[in-house]
Formats: structure tokens, C-alpha cells, sequence
């Protein structure tokens, strides 16, 4: 089966390699409050602080990067892992990521409504923070555990 929009098999490796380090370090980050201080650099912000001043937006400002740097390395690893092609890539595959794509959706927003009743302040914008992960999260765990399931049953039968 010709998939036009999928990346090939060999960007899933690639996926993993960002994506598990990443998200590690990136809960371990996020916990304990750690910034890499080499990570500190001028950074171009288009808006830069909060509440909005003229000073802010559109200039140089110093930050330290770890946690945008973990996001793209989260985000890409998991699109790359999310959205490459299956060895074999068939009907079933194709019909198991659709409907873990679906699942994943309804999941994720869910949550996402469960925390707007529940999850009031700052802490919100955690909420939030892991939001933007969690969809691609949840697509994968659903995806691969088919894709086990199916597996084992398949083995189990030979």
C-alpha cells in the first residue's frame, strides 16, 4: 500500500533516539527546575515578556534554551516515530493508525477539559506545557500496543 504522507521506516529509529532521552530529561527538567547553564545564549524573542511591553517584543534577550530545546527533540522524535511507515505497511496498519489517531484525540481532549474544570492558576499553564505532548503520546502508545496485541496473537496462533 503507497502511503504518500508518511516518512520512511528509517526516520522511526531516529524518532526513538530523540524521543526517549528527551522525554526523560525532560520530566527531570521539569521536576526538579534544572536549566543547563550552557544553555544560556540570546535568543531573537518576537515577544518576550509578559504583560506585553514595546521593550520586550521584537529584540534580543538573554534565556536559557533546555526547555525549548527538549520540546522540539520531544515533538520531532514523536512525529518522526508517529508518522513513519510500518516494515509492512498495509491495510491494517494503515486502519490501526487511524483509529489510534482517533482515540488519541478523544483522550487528549478529555483531559484537556477535565483539567479546565478541575485545574485553576498557574498551575493550568503546566497543564497546558503537557498538553502540547500528549496527543502524539497517547497515538503512540495506543498505536504500538495494537500493533503488539496484534503480534502476539499472530505468533501465538502459529
Amino acid at each position: 500500500m503507497k502511503t504518500r504522507f508518511l516518512f520512511p521506516y528509517s526516520f522511526k529509529r531516529m524518532g526513538w533516539i530523540m524521543l526517549v532521552p528527551s522525554c526523560i530529561v525532560g520530566l527531570i527538567v521539569y521536576f526538579m527546575d534544572y536549566q543547563f547553564p550552557f544553555l544560556d545564549v540570546k535568543v531573537f524573542a518576537i515577544a518576550g515578556s509578559f504583560p506585553f511591553s514595546p521593550r520586550a517584543n521584537f529584540s534580543l534577550s538573554d534565556n536559557n534554551i533546555t526547555d525549548e530545546l527538549l520540546c522540539i527533540l520531544i515533538i520531532v522524535g514523536a512525529l518522526f516515530v508517529a508518522c513513519s511507515e510500518e516494515k509492512m505497511e498495509d491495510e491494517f496498519i494503515a486502519q490501526t493508525r487511524l483509529e489510534s489517531l482517533l482515540w488519541a484525540t478523544y483522550i487528549n481532549y478529555i483531559l484537556l477539559l477535565l483539567a479546565m474544570i478541575f485545574v485553576y492558576g498557574v498551575e493550568f499553564f503546566s497543564v497546558l506545557v503537557f498538553n502540547m505532548f500528549t496527543h502524539l503520546l497517547i497515538f503512540l502508545l495506543r498505536f504500538n500496543y495494537v500493533l503488539y496485541k496484534n503480534n502476539k496473537a499472530i505468533q501465538y496462533e502459529k
